[in-house]
């Protein structure tokens, strides 16, 4: 199961991640980068495109 990474769908300032379960400790350096990156840049360098929320809808 995957995590949940992205920038809200109605308020693009707020970035999120969540879902990790006992695993998820192992990506915390990565998903940091990424979270800085999507705080910054409003993107991340990282393709993130398989954690995205929009995959629910």
């Amino acid at each position: 199961h995957n995590f949940v990474i992205g920038l809200h769908q109605e308020y693009p300032q707020v970035s999120y991640a969540a879902g990790f379960s006992g695993h998820g400790f192992k990506f915390c350096s990565t998903v940091g980068e990424v979270m800085a990156d999507l705080a910054e840049y409003r993107e991340s360098s990282n393709d993130i495109s398989i954690f995205s929320p929009s995959r629910f809808h």
